[in-house]
């Protein structure tokens, strides 16, 4: 039986850590704001990343409580569209590796 304090990684992760480098590794992060309502990004999430509400409510809430969460992975060319249309819905985003 596994302990549930272990971290659990991401296929990404492990590549990362040893080196070998993946499209997946780079990842949008949502970064909790002072600015937009829960409902905004809720509605933002559902229109730009087809996001469920029950989704994008969950990710609401990890931003809210851990100050950011990982929206998307990907390569960094496939993720640039996405950060941009939801800047220009006022979210706050990064590109991270």
């Amino acid at each position: 039986m596994s302990n549930t304090d272990e971290e659990i990684k991401t296929l990404a992760d492990i590549l990362a850590e040893n080196g070998i480098e993946s499209e997946e590794t780079w990842r949008l992060i949502l970064w909790n704001d002072s600015v937009n309502s829960f409902e905004h990004v809720i509605v933002c999430l559902v229109i730009v990343l087809k996001f469920t509400p029950q989704q994008a409510e969950q990710s609401a809430w990890t931003v809210h409580l851990q100050g950011k969460d990982v929206i998307k992975s990907g390569s960094k060319e496939s993720l640039e569209p996405y950060k941009k249309l939801l800047e220009e819905m006022e979210l706050t985003l990064t590109i991270e590796q």
